[in-house]
């Protein structure tokens, strides 16, 4: 046996090199994939974190998530309502980043809002998940018109 190893060291050698090297291949692979599923689990955790803290919102302030888009329009509560309106989209902007089957759940939320979100504006700012989101609300809730306010 010894001689076979004398014979062959070089050989021996490359196959030690090789083994060592996958192993390496092998362990930053696995790296890569902890990382990857450490970083997913973070930004499920922090969807559902900001999921609840929606939740918390609209429980405290249900003017805003069940809104009278006549009695907030023109009165100072105007400006609280377009921020928990922006804050609603964040929510399914985050929870959309994760599953796609958030969409429903927040489609649900984005019902009670059709008045403002059905009516004219500029969503161009708006990230593509969230504007993906307001096409497929409209296509759904919008093809009524909005009734308007009496005066």
């Amino acid at each position: 046996m010894k001689r076979w190893l004398e014979q062959h060291a070089k050989a021996v050698q490359a196959l030690a090199a090789i083994v060592t090297m996958l192993a390496a291949v092998a362990a930053l692979i696995g790296v890569k994939v902890q990382i990857d599923a450490s970083a997913q689990q973070a930004r499920e955790q922090s969807a559902r974190d900001i999921y609840r803290e929606f939740l918390s919102l609209s429980i405290a302030r249900p003017e805003l998530s069940e809104p009278d888009h006549c009695a907030i329009s023109g009165s100072p509560m105007e400006v609280a309502y377009e921020n928990y309106l922006e804050y609603t989209l964040y929510t399914a902007e985050q929870l959309r980043s994760v599953s796609p089957d958030w969409d429903a759940t927040m489609l649900d939320h984005l019902a009670a809002h059709r008045a403002a979100l059905c009516a004219p504006g500029d969503w161009s700012d708006d990230t593509a998940a969230v504007r993906a989101l307001l096409a497929q609300f409209k296509a759904s809730q919008c093809a009524e018109p909005v009734e308007p306010c009496a005066n």
